[in-house]
């Protein structure tokens, strides 16, 4: 009995000190919204006990992100906020609270997260310019032409707005809310809408570049939310900016408070005076401490630019409209090749060099005479929309002379034994293609040869451009320079070739997380000819970091070379100290852009596979490559373009796709969260000079196919 007694005041003396009370002020919240959490602690008498409060939670965030990381400091009770994410559903949240002594009590809360009612925002809003300098181009929601901007522009949802260099708008909605959008900017806007009532929903999506932002204290039940890739930051009523360069998503908050969504799934709240960085490369947050690892807080040191900074400039009453590229995503393009005239391409596009952005008109026939093929280039550019012509090839240096419109866009010499081709760059593969493969960056010229003495064989790669014929001017193009020595049946019937591809300009800037860049690649390759010019050898490879302060090495045995149609590669390799195949690919330029690069790693020994080819036919094009290794990673790209003739009454197709995946089928599904791919369908109007079609881009961030309509020329590929 005795015993019983003391078991049974143990067990009420438990559940007395084990006073933790969680209480929300609802169970269930819309998406985005905020709900308000009580909390205490007390021991048996009632009274206040301090402890240590953490929480964990599969969705959302809290208004003191501390809680979520290494706990809240709580002297008997404390009241935050839950931040409900942008996407309905259960949330689940354990929250444990630990006393000096350790004894830890935890608690769970289910809370049901709804979808938003937008129904009644059903009018359409209105924003007009308050200001803009420079060049400013926007284009109407169904409409693929730009158009300069004016004073009285009015722009609702659906609309999107350019800015190239050194220019700016200043856009104005009803309430008094102002977004500032800065030089080389794209943006559109999603969603402008309001309500009866005097309510606002604002959505406006980062393409690249960055705005400044004033909201308006907005009335309850307002939204003013700004996107950049991954990341949404809503606000009710604040001044902050938001950047996105380079995949990297940046907030800036000088009043106020800025909620920020990642993924639509997590929360983090940035205060007034502080900003916060964003990067992931893609990958899928799973986890709030996953999203704390690669966010970077720090005090806000800028102060927050002036709005308003010039009046709307005088413009003439007509402007001529220009077709404007939606400069989203980089679309690879092969080198024409100068076997054959084609029908001049009229083009207009922008184009970057040297930090400047440039509006280009070209038209560029081809042709060949018996050895030698000429390509001549009528080109002029101007440095904002409607500005001043220049002509030539864009410079530092403009040119106003007439004479340097005629540009020489290709000019080779095929003798056989000997050939030399300045023009379009080529793809640039070395040896057995397994560390320099499909090298190619697009837009840029270069002088080519390819020598043959007996059994020896030279190649050589230099990254030079003809910008002007008067005065003369040559600049490089580009940072790679490449080149390669060749011994035909120089034991036992096998070819023994040398190798050597070296990029002259790379930083640690370029490359992920700011590591030293691989800046040169050696081949050494022994290969034994079979039929229909196809090989089988073996290539060892070796790529130094650019201060030399390590060095990988690569070993590939398979097949390469020619099979029928196909350019092909299969085989096996191994690895040491993170050699990585096709380093020097057909993507390097983009990643180098992106600031993506990869550098030697820490593994010793790797071993993998490797399978692709290109084909080059009459009616079709393409090209495709899986690389992986046997511990499961591997990219995947694919390239293809079908030119199908007229038949009758049908003037002919053009179908052009594109695909690259770096984590293939990881979330079992062919196109994902770091998917890059397009698929465009056009049909001739004026042959290749002005087509006409459907344009599927698949969106990495929303996961779906965004269709829209082309209208342009056919370019060469």
């Amino acid at each position: 009995m005795r015993r019983l007694l003391i078991f049974l005041l143990l067990i009420i003396s438990i559940l007395a000190i084990a006073a933790f009370e969680v209480v929300p002020s609802s169970y269930s919240v819309v998406k985005g919204e905020k709900i308000l959490f009580k909390i205490s602690l007390t021991d048996v008498s009632g009274k206040p006990q301090q402890f240590t409060l953490k929480a964990k939670i599969n969705l959302g965030g809290f208004d003191k992100p501390d809680i979520l990381t290494k706990g809240l400091k709580v002297d008997g009770k404390t009241e935050l906020n839950f931040l409900a994410p942008k996407k309905a559903g259960e949330v689940k949240i354990t929250f444990s609270a630990e006393t000096a002594d350790k004894k830890t009590y935890t608690q769970e809360i289910s809370i049901n997260v709804t979808e938003k009612d937008e129904s009644e925002f059903s009018d359409k809003l209105k924003a007009t310019i308050d200001s803009f300098k420079g060049s400013v181009a926007y284009k109407k929601e169904g409409k693929q032409v730009w158009e300069s901007i004016k004073s009285d522009t009015i722009l609702q949802e659906g609309d999107e707005i350019l800015t190239l260099d050194k220019a700016y708008v200043i856009v104005k909605f009803p309430d008094g809310s102002m977004t500032k959008i800065t030089e080389n900017t794209q943006v559109l806007f999603e969603k402008m809408r309001k309500a009866k009532d005097g309510r606002i929903l604002v959505s406006i999506i980062i393409k690249k570049g960055g705005t400044y932002n004033v909201v308006q204290k907005m009335v309850a039940g307002s939204s003013f939310e700004v996107r950049a890739g991954s990341v949404t930051a809503g606000v009710r009523g604040t001044k902050f900016g938001v950047d996105y360069y380079e995949d990297k998503a940046q907030l800036k908050v000088w009043e106020g408070e800025v909620l920020a969504f990642y993924d639509d799934s997590f929360v983090i709240p940035v205060f007034e005076g502080g900003q916060l960085a964003f990067e992931l490369f893609g990958q899928v947050i799973e986890d709030i401490n996953q999203l704390f690892e690669n966010t970077e807080f720090q005090e806000l040191l800028e102060t927050l630019p002036e709005l308003e900074e010039i009046s709307i400039p005088e413009l003439p009453k007509e402007i001529p409209e220009q077709k404007l590229p939606e400069p989203t995503i980089e679309k690879p393009s092969q080198p024409t090749q100068p076997m054959q005239a084609y029908i001049p391409q009229l083009g207009v596009e922008t184009a970057s060099k040297d930090g400047q952005k440039y509006i280009v008109y070209t038209i560029s026939p081809e042709f060949t005479i018996g050895p030698v093929t000429l390509g001549i280039g009528l080109t002029a550019y101007a440095t904002e929309v409607g500005g001043t012509l220049y002509y030539g090839i864009p410079s530092t240096e403009p040119s106003t002379n007439i004479i340097n419109m005629i540009t020489i866009n290709s000019v080779a010499l095929n003798l056989g034994n000997f050939y030399l081709r300045y023009g379009n760059m080529p793809q640039i593969s070395i040896g057995m293609g397994f560390s320099v493969r499909d090298y190619y960056k697009p837009y840029s010229k270069s002088f080519d040869t390819k020598a043959f003495l007996g059994t020896f064989g030279l190649m050589a790669h230099l990254p030079f451009e003809l910008t002007k014929l008067w005065p003369f001017e040559f600049v490089q193009s580009d940072s790679v320079f490449a080149g390669e020595l060749e011994m035909k049946s120089i034991l036992g019937g096998m070819d023994l070739g040398v190798g050597v591809l070296y990029d002259t300009s790379v930083a640690t800037n370029n490359v992920l997380n700011e590591a030293t860049p691989i800046n040169l690649s050696a081949s050494v390759y022994l290969r034994y000819p079979l039929s229909g010019g196809l090989h089988l050898g073996v290539e060892t490879a070796s790529q130094f970091l650019s201060d030399y302060s390590k060095f990988g090495l690569g070993l590939f045995g398979g097949l390469s070379g020619r099979l029928s149609i196909f350019d092909v590669i299969a085989g096996a390799y191994g690895t040491w100290n993170g050699f990585r195949p096709f380093h020097f690919g057909r993507i390097y330029t983009f990643q180098k852009l992106k600031n993506q690069l990869n550098t030697l790693s820490n593994e010793e020994i790797l071993f993998g596979y490797l399978a692709g080819f290109n084909f080059d036919t009459q009616y079709a094009m393409g090209r495709f490559y899986l690389l992986g290794d046997f511990l499961g990673d591997m990219d995947l790209l694919g390239e293809l373009r079908i030119s199908i003739p007229q038949v009758g009454a049908m003037a002919g197709l053009f179908i052009y796709g594109y695909y690259y995946d770096s984590t293939p089928f990881a979330e079992s599904q062919f196109t994902d969260s770091d998917t890059i791919a397009f698929l465009r369908i056009t049909y001739p109007i004026m042959e290749r000079n002005l087509v006409a079609g459907i344009l599927y881009s698949w969106d990495a961030i929303a996961k779906q196919w965004i269709q829209s309509v082309y209208i342009g020329s056919e370019t060469s590929w």
